[in-house]
């Protein structure tokens, strides 16, 4: 889309209109000819001012979001691309990862919380790269569910991450372990080392579905809005 020209019209007054004009505030107690003549400062005409402020005002190019806004409309769960602060990769030394699970839906569903325990930002690229059971069930592969925003985390803070663990009426294999590692970018499709997550307390093994047979299990991308995860996660 081209630029937006602003087109500027110059008016021409009529000789009888100006000398009627000038007449007039010759008359006035007080007026223009006098005040100027005491060197008095005449005040901006409003169409001089907005040619200035259109000339100073830049369009932006479609699709393009200034720092600090929002557009309106835009998907902030899922948009493709990811874009936001970007911070060194986030490795098992600098995170603690919990799990949960949700009773209600027969633990089919499971949690990662990732904690930042380092003193300095990180960024949880991708996704979790989860491994179950000494090799059971190997890397298991990831929902459509990339955030708008990479999950960097300053010290203190959180990433989500969500799990289907199996689907009804599938046949499943209980673990009782898992791993997960982290990736170095948002291009690097290789696992990193490896961090052993404790299942929630109480939970001796969890049921996982067969990924040679079904799609199951599968994990969301890294976030840092839990809504959003557990929205992604409770749909598939």
């Amino acid at each position: 889309m081209g630029a937006a020209r602003i087109r500027l019209r110059t008016y021409t007054l009529g000789a009888a209109v100006v000398a009627a004009l000038l007449a007039t505030t010759a008359c006035e107690p007080g007026g223009g000819t006098d005040d100027a003549a005491a060197g008095g400062t005449p005040s901006s005409s409003p169409s001089a001012s907005g040619a200035s402020d259109a000339s100073s005002s830049t369009p932006s190019a479609p699709g393009t979001v200034t720092p600090g806004t929002v557009t309106p409309g835009a998907d902030d769960e899922n948009t493709g691309e990811s874009t936001g602060e970007e911070a060194r990769p986030c490795t098992d030394s600098d995170v603690s990862v919990v799990s949960k699970v949700y009773p209600h839906d027969e633990a089919r569903h499971l949690l990662l919380t990732a904690t930042n325990i380092s003193d300095s930002k990180c960024t949880l690229y991708l996704y979790p790269y989860v491994s179950f059971g000494d090799g059971a069930v190997e890397q298991i592969g990831p929902m459509e569910s990339k955030p708008k925003k990479l999950a960097t985390i300053a010290p203190g803070e959180k990433g989500y991450a969500g799990l289907l663990l199996w689907r009804a009426d599938e046949k499943t294999t209980a673990v009782k372990s898992m791993t997960v590692g982290f990736v170095d970018s948002e291009l690097v499709e290789a696992g990193v080392a490896q961090l052993a997550v404790e299942f929630p307390d109480g939970t001796d093994f969890l049921n996982v579905g067969d990924p040679a047979v079904t799609s199951t299990p599968q994990v969301t991308y890294w976030n840092t809005d839990l809504a959003a995860t557990e929205k992604f996660m409770f749909a598939r």
